[in-house]
């Protein structure tokens, strides 16, 4: 007779943050592997709830996590496997300080720049995924170009 072993799995919950048409990407803590804000889902909140403030907390970015699911990914960590769901932010403010400065550093790519730097992998093909068939939510805003006074003479 054979035991069938269920898999259990820590909740996470995290966010692919864009401002301006640039993904917001941060550093593990005390390493230099660029990745995205995530964490454990708090039990009062939702798992989009959750992402926000990790991505408040993490990177400084505030702003808002749509409702749909951009992919989900598992990992293994000290013994304890993870599933982590995401979420697209659309991001409106970023902080000068926030809780984890000192322990992250912050940089602000283009998609395609992001999915070749973020870690893990499993990210970097959902982001692929996600940019590829939402184009139109990470348009780039240009700036204006300011007219040239012309001097009467």
């Amino acid at each position: 007779m054979s035991l069938k072993t269920k898999h259990r799995y820590f909740k996470q919950s995290g966010v692919v943050p864009v401002y301006k048409g640039k993904v917001v990407l941060i550093t593990a803590r005390g390493s230099k592997r660029w990745i995205i804000p995530k964490g454990s889902i708090d039990w009062e909140l939702s798992a989009q709830d959750s992402a926000a403030k990790e991505a408040l907390e993490e990177a400084g970015a505030k702003g808002t996590v749509l409702p749909d699911e951009v992919g989900t990914y598992t990992y293994e960590k000290m013994g304890g496997r993870y599933k982590v769901k995401l979420y697209f932010m659309e991001v409106s403010k970023l902080k000068d300080n926030w809780d984890e400065k000192h322990f992250r550093k912050r940089k602000l790519v283009t998609p395609k720049q992001a999915i070749k730097k973020v870690v893990p992998t499993a990210v970097s093909k959902i982001m692929a995924n996600f940019f590829h068939e939402n184009r139109h939510l990470i348009k780039s805003r240009k700036k204006k170009k300011k007219k040239s006074r012309k001097k009467k003479g």
